[in-house]
C-alpha cells in the first residue's frame, strides 16, 4: 500500500505533551483532532512527558479536558520511569531515599517500593530530583549534604525549561544544576534524553514495529529518541525552531509545523 501521509509510515507514536499536544492549559491547534484521527486509523499512542510534577491520573484528566481522552496506561511520566529505574536497575527497592519533588513525584517513588526519608534522620542511600515549584534552600542544602556524605544522585530529567504561554519556565534541569553544583557530583538522569525512558515507552507499544517519537525539544525528544534507535519527528509548536533543527548536533528525521502535519499528503 502506498504511503500518502507521514503517519502512514508508522504503527505507533511516542508523543510528547508540553509544546506538542498542549501549551499551558490550551490545546495546541489541530492536536486533539489529529490524535483522534490517528487512533481511528489504528495507530498506537503513548504520551511521554519529562515533566514529573503531576500524576499519570492528573495528566489523563488534563488531556480529557482538551478533548483527548486517554487512559493512565497510555501515559508515561519521567517520574514513573525514574521510580522503575531505581527499583529495577539501581536495586533500591526498600532503600531510604531523599526526594526533591512534588507530592505526585514522591508518591511514584513510594508506590515503587522506595522508603522516603527527610534527610535529617536516616542517611539516604540516594537523592532523587524532580522539578517542582516549591524548591527551596533547605532542599538544596539537604540534598547536597546527603550526596557529599555518599548518597547516589538521580534525576528525572535535565530539561532546563518547559514551554508555557508566558515563555519558558524552569524545569527539573534548572533545579538539578543547583544541586549538582552544591554537591560536586553529576547525576544519573533517567528521563529524556536517556534511552531507558524510551525503552519503557517502546515496550508498552509492542507489538508495533515502526515507532516514531514526536516532540518539540531537540535536546530531549530528538536526541533521546535517536539514542534509543527510534525515528524522530520535530514539531515547531514548542521550544525548537526550524533553523535550530537545521544546525542541531543530532538532527530530527522529519521537521513538521505541528501534529496535524502528520496527516497531510507528502
Amino acid at each position: 500500500m502506498s504511503e500518502h501521509a507521514l503517519a502512514d509510515r508508522f504503527d505507533a507514536f511516542v508523543v510528547d505533551l508540553d509544546g506538542v499536544v498542549y501549551l499551558g492549559e490550551r490545546a495546541v491547534p489541530r492536536s486533539p483532532e489529529t490524535i483522534r484521527e490517528l487512533r481511528a486509523r489504528g495507530k498506537r499512542l503513548l504520551f511521554l512527558t519529562n515533566d514529573p510534577r503531576s500524576s499519570r491520573a492528573r495528566y489523563a484528566h488534563r488531556l480529557a479536558g482538551i478533548g483527548v481522552p486517554a487512559d493512565e496506561s497510555e501515559i508515561l511520566t519521567s517520574g514513573a520511569a525514574t521510580a522503575q529505574f531505581l527499583t529495577e536497575r539501581a536495586g533500591l527497592r526498600g532503600a531510604p531515599v531523599y526526594v526533591v519533588g512534588s507530592p505526585a513525584f514522591k508518591a511514584e517513588m513510594e508506590r515503587a517500593g522506595l522508603r522516603l526519608v527527610d534527610g535529617h534522620g536516616d542517611a539516604p542511600s540516594a537523592v532523587v530530583v524532580g522539578g517542582h515549584e516549591r524548591f527551596d534552600y533547605d532542599e538544596l542544602k539537604t540534598a547536597a549534604l546527603a550526596v557529599r556524605a555518599g548518597a547516589e544522585l538521580y534525576a528525572a530529567g535535565r530539561d532546563a525549561t518547559f514551554p508555557t504561554p508566558e515563555g519558558p519556565l524552569p524545569a527539573t534541569g534548572a533545579i538539578l544544576a543547583a544541586i549538582e553544583t552544591a554537591a560536586g557530583r553529576r547525576a544519573q538522569v533517567v528521563g529524556k534524553p536517556e534511552p531507558f525512558v524510551f525503552e519503557i515507552a517502546r515496550a508498552r507499544l509492542e507489538p508495533a514495529a515502526r515507532v516514531a517519537v514526536v516532540g518539540d525539544n531537540l535536546d530531549s525528544d530528538v536526541a533521546g529518541g535517536r539514542r534509543a534507535g527510534l525515528t524522530t519527528i520535530l514539531v515547531l509548536t514548542g521550544i525548537a525552531t526550524e533553523s535550530e533543527a537545521a544546525s542541531a548536533p543530532v538532527a530530527p528525521d522529519y521537521v513538521v509545523d505541528d501534529l496535524g502535519a502528520l496527516l497531510e499528503p507528502l
